[in-house]
């Protein structure tokens, strides 16, 4: 009897301490997990430069920690430690999916009560926590597939889970309800900021699966999905290789592992999941400009306790931002406005509005800290605040056309300057209208001015030889009217006189013009004044006209002596043997046998006496014969 007694007190020991043992397997693996640890997550670039980090702290009992500000937070960014601008603590919610590998084992009963109802009973014990105004929505699924899903109302968890009977005797297990419960936490997540967790019941794998939850872990770790599993079975099952996929999934997920024999009752599940349902939010101003691979981490001090968490590595592309001119424009016209005085015209426009696009290549749009217009290398418009892409060019105070250069630069939050290219803008200002006392006056410039200086010196000397010649005229006509008055100068008549012999001369004797040959006709020389000598013997008349004078620039034949004219007298070929002799208005006059020569001329014929003032001479014919003349008194031509 005692021997029996003996030897179910040993039995009854031996079973508390299994229930210690196991309890342990269940707790220690959550408190060595989460005791003073910090979980960042990759940080939001978006909103570059300003980046966002998510980050959970975990104090010493596995509880997330609430009572951090903005003292106790700090940011490494690459070894190099920054004060955050804010922090938040969120509460997101939690996106919980409970997948079910059902199989015979969670059927075995302890104490007459099944696994699979002890694991219902403390996810029932759980959704009884949360409120109506929970965060948290809740999936079930099992091998069949999906039962429910992203249920937010508590009260929905529990009929669920209440009206969850499944025959595990007569089910078959495998990676169904796993695969399933993956694609939807991935699917749900996108976009969402809760956490997605799947809470996985399971026996043992076997080969077959085990070798198939490669891919699905690795699907779960792209999609950001925690793996809470809980491995049905014996402790043994803790260290049994099949086990190792899942041990790691839940490692490298941020999980947790637990073997759960079914004699034990399962822990409030709340240690797992509830500190999933809040994160902590940090907006800081990175120091980073340029592309590549960086590192990330936190640092949490309260009083004497220093955690940093382990790096976290994200890669950001970002490049400087481009600024252009939109439509700019070639030319710009300043005109006068039009009004009944012209005193009162003002130059229009006043002001030149231009604008600029602002590109971010990087797709990291960000705010400006200033944009600025600049012309001729002078600013002369700046922005401080949006908008940042319009400017006003004040030309109010250019009043002369000219080409002026303009460009912009900008900065933006990140600390990137940069400027546009350089443009070209040609301001043309219009003349200012004249009244007419000013058209008056501008007609009368230093051209205008000469030319009718020049002008009127020319009125005035056309004036003078006008009025010289019309004493020249006078004079002449006076000398004229002496001459037929004074009785000494009067013609001689002499009846049928033969004028002078026979002087043909030898052919070379005859006077020759150069390029001509044998002057047509000459004057002999037969007497002057007394004392001239210098007289030409004889002047052989030609092509054209023959003049005669005192001034060798008016006259071909010079006669120096005072008593000639500067262009005295004027002998002319009509045709072969054809000379006519005129009178230039000479002051001793011409005589053509003893007759005065008028200005209109009188026909010379071989043998005349021609004379200019006392120089006489004979006018011969080339192989001419002599003629007998009548000399008539002179009669004044009308």
């Amino acid at each position: 009897m005692r021997t029996s007694s003996r030897l179910r007190i040993q039995v009854l020991l031996i079973r508390i301490l299994l229930s210690v043992v196991a309890i342990a397997a269940i707790v220690k693996p959550v408190v060595a997990q989460n005791s003073n640890s910090i979980e960042v997550s990759t940080p939001e670039t978006s909103t570059y430069p300003d980046l966002s980090l998510r980050f959970r702290v975990m104090d010493g009992t596995g509880n997330f920690n609430k009572n951090l500000d903005l003292t106790s937070v700090k940011i490494i960014e690459n070894g190099q430690l920054i004060v955050p601008d804010k922090l938040d603590l969120l509460e997101p919610g939690m996106r919980l999916i409970v997948a079910i590998n059902e199989g015979p084992t969670l059927a075995n009963r302890y104490a007459q009560v099944a696994r699979i109802d002890k694991v219902k009973n403390a996810l029932i014990d759980w959704a009884k926590t949360k409120t109506i105004t929970s965060m948290d929505d809740f999936s079930l699924v099992a091998n069949a597939g999906i039962i429910t899903s992203n249920s937010n109302d508590p009260a929905d968890w529990l009929d669920v889970l209440d009206n969850y009977q499944p025959d595990m005797k007569k089910a078959k297990q495998g990676l169904t309800s796993l695969s399933a419960a993956v694609d939807l936490a991935s699917t749900t997540q996108t976009g969402s900021q809760k956490t997605a967790a799947i809470f996985y019941v399971t026996p043992l794998p076997t080969k077959d699966e085990a070798a198939g939850l490669a891919d699905i872990i690795s699907r779960a770790k792209l999609g950001n999905v925690r793996l809470f599993v809980l491995l049905a079975g014996p402790q043994s099952y803790a260290t049994d290789p099949l086990a190792q996929p899942l041990i790691q999934a839940a490692d490298e997920t941020s999980g947790q592992f637990v073997v759960f024999t079914g004699q034990e009752d399962l822990p409030d599940l709340g240690l797992y999941f509830d500190s999933l349902t809040y994160i902590y939010k940090a907006v800081y101003r990175t120091t980073i400009n340029d592309s590549g691979n960086f590192s990330v981490a936190v640092r949490i001090t309260q009083g004497q306790s220093v955690i940093e968490s382990e790096p976290k590595g994200f890669k950001l592309d970002v490049t400087s931002p481009n600024a252009i001119f939109v439509s700019p424009p070639a030319e710009v016209e300043r005109t006068w406005t039009v009004t009944d005085k012209p005193k009162d015209s003002v130059l229009t426009p006043d002001v030149v509005p231009l604008e600029i696009m602002i590109e971010f290549p990087d797709g990291l749009k960000r705010d400006l800290v200033y944009s600025r217009l600049f012309v001729d290398n002078m600013m002369v418009d700046e922005n401080t605040s949006a908008p940042f892409g319009t400017f006003e060019w004040d030309i109010s105070k250019i009043d002369q056309t000219g080409t002026h250069v303009i460009s912009a630069s900008i900065e933006d939050i990140a600390g990137f300057i940069v400027q546009t290219v350089e443009l070209s803008v040609d301001v043309n200002v219009q003349p200012k209208p004249k009244s007419w006392f000013e058209k008056t006056l501008s007609v009368f410039t230093a051209p205008t001015i000469a030319l009718f200086v020049v002008i009127a010196a020319a009125g005035v000397l056309l004036v003078l030889l006008a009025l010289r010649a019309l004493r020249n005229n006078r004079a002449t006509k006076k000398v004229k009217t002496h001459r037929l008055e004074d009785p000494l100068t009067q013609p001689v008549m002499i009846e049928n006189e033969i004028l002078h012999p026979n002087i043909a001369a030898e052919k070379n004797q005859w006077p020759h013009i150069p390029g001509l040959g044998l002057a047509p006709a000459r004057l002999v020389l037969l007497s002057a004044s007394k004392g001239q000598t210098n007289f030409p013997a004889e002047i052989p008349l030609g092509e054209g006209n023959v003049t005669f004078g005192s001034d060798a620039k008016k006259a071909r034949v010079v006669f120096a002596t005072p008593m000639i004219s500067p262009l005295h007298a004027r002998i002319s070929r009509l045709d072969q043997d054809q000379f006519k002799l005129f009178d230039e208005g000479s002051g001793s006059g011409t005589w053509l046998n003893y007759a005065p020569v008028s200005q209109y001329g009188a026909r010379l014929e071989h043998g005349d006496q021609v004379q200019f003032g006392a120089i006489i001479y004979r006018f011969e014919i080339y192989q001419s014969n002599p003629r007998k003349l009548k000399v008539e008194p002179f009669k004044e031509e009308e």
